[in-house]
């Protein structure tokens, strides 16, 4: 993919010709400098926003050239996305914030669907408290069981921990790791932090919106060093 922004008379390239692919039932963690295209590679992949050229394929679909209506479609059903500040609606239940995207979709379950969700990520006693009565960690639960109540094939994540202090993060990255290692889900992982880019299988590092290198099974002082080289280097 090739994603190129307009700023005044220059053109800023986000992405330069970045191929990445994420095997389905694996963890890959997106890392690098500021301004190095990290949140332009998620966007993009979930079909938030769109490549200049190249494709997005999800499970062999080009999503790059769909309409704005299918697109919300799909990211209805087939992709849940989990973002920092969690994004959950204030005036609403652990329970109906689950449900929401059920209904936005017409899924007659929604109910029991949103009741396994939450179950599963150990908050079945909290399914009528509001976000206010919850932690930081308890809310980014709520906020990946919105996202995987709809069963979806990939999970996108971007800076989940970044909110959290860290025993919350340490948490919400074991549901993660279960969520791989026992449901075979699909997740790519924007983060800072090498401690949680080390859960994931792979890490991929970018750098002036280009993909230059990628790690498998590293540990974070691992992961810590690569950054900082790619942070020093230019």
């Amino acid at each position: 993919m090739t994603r190129t922004y307009q700023s005044g008379t220059s053109t800023l390239t986000a992405l330069d010709r970045v191929t990445i692919g994420c095997r389905r039932g694996s963890w890959t963690a997106i890392m690098g400098p500021s301004g190095s295209g990290k949140s332009t590679l998620l966007n993009c992949a979930a079909g938030l926003d769109s490549p200049d050229s190249g494709q997005v394929l999800l499970d062999g679909r080009d999503i790059s050239g769909l309409s704005d209506d299918v697109l919300t479609r799909m990211r209805r059903t087939d992709t849940g996305f989990i973002f920092q500040q969690f994004n959950l609606v204030a005036a609403l239940t652990a329970m109906q914030n689950v449900m929401l995207p059920l209904r936005l979709a017409n899924r007659k379950d929604a109910g029991s669907a949103a009741t396994d969700a939450l179950t599963a990520l150990g908050l079945g006693e909290h399914v009528r408290h509001k976000p206010r009565e919850l932690s930081g960690g308890q809310q980014q639960r709520v906020a990946i069981a919105r996202a995987l109540a709809t069963q979806p094939s990939i999970l996108f994540a971007d800076e989940p921990t970044g909110a959290l202090d860290s025993a919350s993060a340490s948490r919400v990255l074991d549901v993660l790791r279960v969520l791989v290692d026992e449901q075979a889900q699909t997740i790519l992982m924007v983060t800072h932090d090498p401690a949680a880019a080390a859960r994931a299988d792979h890490v991929a590092f970018l750098r002036d919106g280009r993909l230059v290198t990628t790690l498998n099974g590293a540990n974070a002082s691992q992961i810590a060093a690569t950054l900082a080289d790619l942070e020093t280097v230019r």
